[in-house]
């Protein structure tokens, strides 16, 4: 009784639902029926691992097959998950910012850290500290299949599965040689994607075993938000004098290099009739002089966006093999390695410094106009006039710098990763089999930095020796302080005045390196219980086994990033830890009737961290008559903390947050009376209380987090209910609608929910502790009322609920002398709730988008594809429907935006000349579909471009060559 994965042909057919080598459907509602004879093989499919003839799920599994990564060019896997309506993108080729040049996939929208990615129904292993896996090290070639199972998985798979699995399945049996070269680009000629991959398999002593080798390359191009109208400006939201909304490009008359004090003036820059005229206080031409900063249609805001990439370069190379050899007849030892390395930078505007009391040299600097030192004298002086000429020595203010003179910022992350695997697997007995691995698995991140500033050298350079050298060519403290030469002064008063000297001397580069190990092992038998204990539907399907795993990771940082002393990315202290967990499991399958089946699972694990924690899984189905039949599960899942949650030490972050004690937070119109005085009690300046001027800088304030040993299991509930129809009317149809309800307990989130939430419970009218509530104990602020930070760390406290309705049809038929399939996937989210902690008012963003709900989480979305295939032609036509979704923002005093529906429509074809062969050739975005564009709320480019196309029409080639 084997217990491979090589599926039946036509259990295979049956469980892809489609006529055609080209599928992509729900896996379920359409099995093959066993006749009573012997000549179906035993399967194993995504969710139990007892083997048995006739499989059919009793949850959704959605099915990609090879012959769908072909037709549509997926080079990266992630970009053919991310159309399923099942998912909501995680990481991918445009992840600029956030990003650390990964590929991950995000079922449900519950966290790429709770969709558990298996090999060959084994784990992967993890790329990062946080738990998730760079699915790019998967070799596209390679995949047989890939299935998507939704829903709790845990009792069978253990911890992380608490959305689902997304299970590659290799190629373990091929023979011969295939050559793939392929090519891709957008009409404007640019964000090129090629790649070319070599596979060799063959069969060996007497056909008992099979080798496989694969060696592939990719080289994707970069592509800028410069080279994108919608992506040129950046925009953000603001309001007009009379507070009505509108959508400002960030540069449409800035000036690139500028620096800005904010603050309100007063003094001379009192009384302007510009309304903007104090609210980001001064700003200094290129000659020195000093003038009001200009904000609203006509702005002095630099334009960070041109420079960031849209698509991120990759260069990336793999070598694969994987082996089976029958030693005996209830002996077969098999074994995989796969190794990968990539290559993927990231690239931001120049370092923007925004550094509280900061010092320079006032008087007599050659930098600044007499003007602007009276100016700044009066507003800002230190109050030491030295010479009595009534401008004081120095000045010490909040100062905003771009530093262009700089240079971009630009992070190389280099990943080199491999894992292991070797087991055997056989008979005990006619009814019993066993499978057992050992594997192993490292991945080494080296990062490296360029475009930092050092804070330190920042300020030593903007203190002048004037007495030594009038021009101010001289600092006070002449050190190099770290820096490769000694201090060289800065002129940071104007566009362009920052020496390349003074540059240098500023520039820190700093590196990294993080590395994560898994080593497991695993030992499952399985089999039935014997004629004794048949029930009427047949025998008692068992597999039970021991599991045993260790996570060990850290990271490495250079001094300036682990002393946070840069500004540019984000510092980070050194980190590391592991932990180990023992388990064991139990599955059952029982017949109870011919048409009534019930599944049975258990898992109970041992962290050395987390305690013991166990899942358990109760499902089934009926089937009445032949056209119909109901299945439906309860399902336990949990989740250990991983690495990162359990480990990390307390760093910064720049999350999107508006100031509710701010104009753009809410007008001053609409700030309640116990909100302003929780304003004033949390450090805020009554005078600008209900104004800009404590607008967090670019949208984002400065969050501080962290790990926490002490961290728990999450534990989630799944139900699944529903319903699999071929009516016999309609001959080629199959359909199915089942509902689901997830809810995770205790789930592990930064404190209140993160920054934004933080910042409005602390300032909700309901908060009648004021600044003594939980939330306003954890918010920063400087002397002027802007917010330095706010502290969070995590903790077992948030609730996550999630109900929806999947909706699949498959219907085949002849057309046109050919095989015409279509397959459809829909997804009804009714609800996706995050609630911070107990008692707290649930998030809601089922249909939202924004700061609190990240990516768009569509209420109805959809893929719908037609296949046609007729001799050597095939065709295919993709629907994908994004549906409309809010701001999360849902204060109605402010700016709220909706984001339209969007439909994609992609088109491909191929023709196989003869047996070997073939060319594939396809349009995406056939229509040149624009993405919506968004101002604060965006995630990148205006936009979300993981979500909605940023490329524009692109067309691809792919040749195939089989020997």
């Amino acid at each position: 009784m084997p217990t491979n994965t090589k599926l039946n042909k036509a259990v295979k057919l049956a469980l892809a639902m489609s006529s055609g080598a080209f599928a992509l459907s729900f896996a379920s509602p359409a099995v093959a029926q066993n006749d009573g004879s012997d000549d179906l093989e035993e399967v194993l499919v995504t969710g139990s691992r007892i083997p048995r003839k006739d499989f059919t799920s009793n949850a959704p599994v959605a099915t990609i097959d090879a012959g769908q990564i072909e037709l549509t060019n997926t080079i990266n896997t992630e970009s053919l998950l991310n159309t399923l309506p099942q998912t909501v993108p995680g990481l991918d080729r445009t992840s600029n910012n956030p990003g650390n040049g990964t590929a991950t996939v995000d079922l449900r929208g519950l966290g790429t850290n709770r969709t558990l990615v298996l090999i060959n129904g084994t784990r992967a292993v993890p790329t990062t500290l946080g738990g998730t896996v760079d699915i790019n090290t998967i070799p596209n070639a390679l995949i047989k299949d890939v299935e998507v199972l939704t829903g709790g998985a845990s009792a069978v798979y253990g911890s992380d599965a608490v959305a689902g699995v997304v299970n590659f399945i290799l190629k373990d049996d091929f023979e011969g040689a295939t050559v793939n070269v392929s090519h891709e680009v957008t009409q404007e000629g640019d964000a090129s994607l090629t790649s070319a991959d070599i596979t060799i398999g063959a069969n060996m002593a007497d056909d008992r075993g099979n080798v496989v080798f694969n060696f592939a390359v990719t080289d994707r191009d970069d592509l800028f938000q410069g080279d994108r109208d919608f992506a040129f400006f950046a925009q953000f939201d603001d309001v007009d004098a009379n507070g009505n909304p509108i959508l400002i490009d960030g540069g449409s008359t800035g000036v690139p290099g500028t620096s800005v004090f904010a603050g309100a003036l007063g003094g001379p820059l009192g009384g302007s009739t510009d309304p903007f005229s104090d609210s980001f206080g001064g700003i200094f031409d290129a000659d020195g002089s000093f003038r009001p900063f200009r904000t609203g249609e006509t702005n002095d805001f630099y334009n960070y966006a041109p420079v960031n990439y849209i698509q991120l370069p990759q260069t990336r190379y793999q070598a694969s093999a994987l082996g089976t050899f029958k030693a005996t007849d209830n002996l077969e030892l098999y074994g995989r390695a796969m190794f990968t390395y990539s290559k993927v930078p990231q690239q931001l505007a120049p370092t923007p410094i925004f550094a509280s009391g900061t010092q320079f040299t006032l008087d007599g600097s050659p930098f600044i106009t007499p003007a602007s030192q009276a100016i700044l004298s009066e507003a800002f002086g230190d109050g030491v006039d030295t010479d009595n000429d009534g401008i004081d020595d120095t000045a010490t203010m909040f100062v905003r710098r771009r530093l262009e003179e700089v240079g971009p910022r630009i992070a190389d992350d280099t990943r080199s990763s491999f894992q292991v695997q070797a087991g055997l697997r056989g008979n005990i007995t006619d009814t019993w089999s066993y499978d057992a691995y050992v594997q192993t698995g490292r991945v080494t991140n080296a990062a490296s930095q360029s475009g930092n500033v050092n804070r330190d050298r920042f300020q030593q350079a903007l203190l002048l020796d004037l007495a030594a050298d009038p021009s101010g060519n001289t600092c006070v403290d002449p050190s190099a302080n770290g820096s490769t030469s000694a201090c060289a002064p800065i002129n940071i008063f104007g566009p362009g005045n920052i020496s390349a000297a003074g540059a240098a001397f500023l520039r820190t580069a700093v590196a990294s390196t993080t590395e994560f190990e898994q080593l497991m092992g695993s030992v499952t038998v399985s089999g039935d219980l014997g004629a004794a204990m048949e029930l009427p539907g047949g025998r008692i399907g068992v597999a039970v086994g021991y599991e045993h795993r260790e996570d060990d990771g850290f990271f490495l940082p250079s001094q300036d990033l682990a002393a946070g002393t840069i500004a540019g990315f984000n510092g980070s202290p050194a980190s590391g830890g592991g932990f180990d967990v023992d388990a064991i499991y139990g599955e059952a399958y029982l017949p109870v009737l011919d048409n009534l089946e019930i599944e049975l699972a258990a898992r109970s694990s041992d962290y050395s961290t987390a305690g013991s924690v166990s899942a358990y899984k109760v499902a089934g189905s009926w089937q009445p008559i032949d056209q119909l039949r109901i299945r439906g599960g309860y399902n336990t899942a949990v989740r250990a903390p991983n690495i990162a949650e359990l480990f990390s030490p307390q760093s910064e972050g720049f999350p999107g947050a508006a100031d509710p004690c701010s104009l753009s937070g809410t007008p001053a119109a609409g700030l309640s009376a116990t909100a302003a005085a929780t304003c004033a009690a949390t450090g805020v300046p009554t005078a600008s209380i209900g104004t800009a001027a404590i607008n967090p800088a670019s949208g984002q304030v400065r969050a501080i987090s962290g790990g926490n040993p002490d961290l728990t299991e999450e534990e989630a509930e799944t139900i699944t209910f529903g319903v699999v129809v071929t009516p016999d009317f309609v001959e080629g149809l199959t359909f199915s609608i089942d509902y689901f309800d997830i809810e995770i307990d205790d789930a592990i989130a930064a404190f209140g929910g993160g920054a934004a939430n933080v910042l409005n419970n602390c300032y909700s009218p309901d908060n009648t502790a004021g600044a003594a509530s939980d939330f306003c104990q954890v918010i920063t602020r400087r002397a002027d009322g802007t917010i330095d930070n706010i502290a969070l760390q995590a903790q077992n406290v948030a609730l996550q609920t999630l109900k929806g309705i999947d909706l699949a049809a498959s219907y085949n038929t002849e057309f046109y002398g050919g095989d015409l399939g279509i397959q459809y996937l829909g997804t009804i989210t009714t609800e996706n709730d995050f609630t911070a902690f107990d008692g707290d008012d649930p998030i809601e963003c089922a249909g939202k988008f924004g700061n609190l709900c990240g990516e768009p989480i569509q209420e109805y979305g959809h893929r719908v594809s037609f296949n046609w295939n007729r001799d050597a032609w095939t065709a295919q036509v993709v629907w994908r429907y994004v549906g409309e979704t809010d701001d999360d923002d849902d204060d109605t005093t402010f700016f709220v935006e909706t984001l339209d529906a969007e439909n994609y429509i992609d088109v491909s074809g191929s023709y196989a000349f003869n047996d070997r062969y073939s060319l594939s050739f396809g349009i995406d975005n056939l229509f040149d579909t624009d993405p919506p564009i968004i101002g604060d709320n965006q995630e990148q480019a205006n936009t979300f471009p993981a979500t909605y196309d940023v490329f524009g029409r692109t067309f691809f080639l792919r040749g195939s060559a089989t020997f």
